[in-house]
């Protein structure tokens, strides 16, 4: 029974520290969201006309890349030109990006690790609440 109870406690523990990381990876996630969006608004208030000459720059650029894959004849960009990496650069500091598709670090693949993450989210379930005024969890 003694070792029952270790265990339980150990696994809280362990629950407990993973819940403290996801929360914070997710507040962070929501902070980058919120500056993006602040960006955006700041961009589009500031100045109209290079908010919408990037988007649609952005549009074809991934409209040809896109035509590139359906057809591989057609062009894509070289590995040399630097258009690419350029407009990265004004379209994140326009706020004219999502954040959360940005990949940062890469690590191997872990085994179980959806299946560990999905057991978590259940179990954390019945704390969540809905607020209806905010219109999130």
């Amino acid at each position: 029974s003694k070792v029952y109870s270790a265990a339980i406690a150990k696994t809280q523990k362990i629950w407990s520290a993973y819940l403290d990381s996801i929360m914070k990876v997710g507040q962070m996630q929501i902070l980058r969201r919120q500056i993006t969006n602040e960006l955006n608004y700041s961009c589009r208030f500031d100045s109209k006309h290079l908010a919408a000459a990037l988007e649609n720059l952005n549009k074809a650029i991934l409209a040809d890349i896109e035509a590139h894959y359906q057809n591989p004849s057609l062009p894509y960009p070289k590995e040399d030109n630097t258009l690419l990496y350029e407009i990265t650069a004004y379209l994140e500091a326009a706020g004219i990006h999502n954040p959360l598709n940005k990949i940062y670090i890469t690590t191997k693949r872990l085994p179980y690790f959806p299946t560990v993450n999905f057991l978590f989210l259940i179990s954390q379930f019945p704390k969540l609440q809905y607020n209806r005024n905010l219109g999130n969890v």
